[in-house]
């Protein structure tokens, strides 16, 4: 009983006790700027997968509405550049409200969530999810990829497929 009481008088005392439940948003907003190299690994790993070595050049994230910035992805294996993804990271409706602008009529809505920026998508029978997130001088990029199920009243489960990780140092 003693315990208990103890415990009840720890929480009420928390309480007591102001808490930023609210960050700023500029303490939330993610130094994107840059150019950034590492690797790319997809999960699950295949046995004798070619290592891909990955350069992103990012502009600033974007301040004002309807302004955009480069963000360009260059893959090679063993030296070779294998693709070269030419996109522009745009600012939309507010501060947490961006897009990817991909070309050829292909934008993806994007939102600023706790600093991580978070796309989701759907592409033939998959659902992809995407989360980019910058930590110190690291930043890390994550595309889930998961079955796609019709909706449906109630619990509607889903099979994830498999994990693209990007894991990029800063190089300035």
């Amino acid at each position: 009983m003693k315990a208990r009481t103890l415990l009840q008088g720890a929480w009420w005392a928390a309480l007591a006790v102001p808490v930023p439940w609210r960050t700023t948003a500029a303490q939330l907003r993610p130094d994107l700027a840059g150019t950034w190299r590492g690797t790319l690994v997809n999960y699950p790993t295949r046995p004798g997968a070619t290592a891909v070595d990955v350069t992103v050049e990012l502009g600033a994230l974007p301040q004002t509405d309807s302004t955009c910035v480069p963000w360009k992805t260059t893959y090679r294996e063993k030296g070779v550049v294998r693709g070269v993804k030419d996109y522009q990271l745009c600012r939309r409706g507010g501060p947490d409200e961006y897009a990817v602008d991909e070309g050829g009529g292909v934008v993806l809505p994007a939102r600023l969530l706790g600093g991580v920026l978070v796309s989701a998508f759907k592409t033939g029978p998959l659902l992809l999810v995407t989360h980019l997130r910058v930590q110190a001088d690291t930043l890390t990029e994550e595309i889930m990829t998961i079955d796609d199920r019709p909706a449906a009243d109630g619990l509607v489960t889903m099979r994830p497929r498999g994990i693209q990780r990007l894991v990029l140092t800063r190089q300035r």
